[in-house]
């Protein structure tokens, strides 16, 4: 019991830390304090840049501390070699596979669309036309996105001529095999659809990194303008 309730703990105050993390710099934008924060003498850029590492730092300290307190807490109650097995897995298997590389890689790029968008949704969310919604701007302009990155992916997915192709053992749905395909899941749906897919392999489309990436990009450019010409700072 005393495990699971530190566990709790731990994963209670790492979302609170990441709440506040958001909050504070939504704070920025409001009333006083944003009149402030715009009084400081430096470029769009730098401001952009500043509240991007902000969220870098206070995003990979709390992953960190989270995980090594986790795993702490394993090793004392389960008395298991936790850190051993975990440095095992991470140094024979994850870093020294290309696939795991990847997945490493995928996860980082991951947290730092995350934190674009972030910055996009409470910037777009302030500008004037919606600052008499108040935390309701970020909302909507995050919900906006979500549907238009889900859209992207979907079709990304589906059309975009990469993915990564699976074959299963029937026998036991294990997967004995996973390759990188110049193909999407266009193909695999429609036969799918037709009754005719190969029961044996299964393919994952995964052009919706690119979407991503490209989306992250634009709504950085769309972040720029609006906070270099729509800062709205009425409280």
């Amino acid at each position: 019991i005393s495990m699971f309730i530190n566990i709790l703990t731990l994963v209670f105050g790492s979302i609170y830390v990441i709440v506040q993390t958001v909050y504070n710099d939504y704070h920025n934008f409001q009333g006083k304090r944003g009149y402030l924060f715009r009084s400081i003498p430096a470029k769009s850029s730098e401001f952009l840049l500043s509240r991007f590492f902000y969220y870098l730092s206070f995003f990979l300290a709390t992953l960190i501390i989270f995980t090594l307190l986790f795993l702490t807490v394993l090793e004392v109650n389960l008395e298991a070699g936790v850190f051993n097995i975990v440095w095992i897995f991470l140094s024979e298997l994850v870093f020294t596979s290309g696939w795991g590389i990847a997945v490493s890689a995928y996860i980082l790029i991951s947290m730092l669309i995350s934190i674009i968008v972030l910055i996009f949704v409470i910037t777009v969310g302030s500008e004037a036309k919606l600052h008499r919604l108040g935390a309701g701007g970020p909302v909507l302009v995050y919900f906006i996105y979500y549907l238009v990155g889900q859209v992207l992916t979907l079709l990304s997915m589906v059309f975009i001529p990469l993915g990564i192709r699976m074959t299963v053992n029937p026998l036991n749905n294990s997967i004995v095999n996973v390759e990188l395909v110049t193909e999407g899941m266009l193909k695999y749906f429609l036969d799918s659809l037709r009754l005719t897919a190969d029961p044996e392999q299964v393919v994952i489309g995964i052009g919706f990194i690119f979407t991503q990436i490209l989306l992250a990009v634009v709504i950085a450019f769309l972040t720029y303008r609006s906070f270099d010409k729509k800062f709205s700072l009425r409280a």
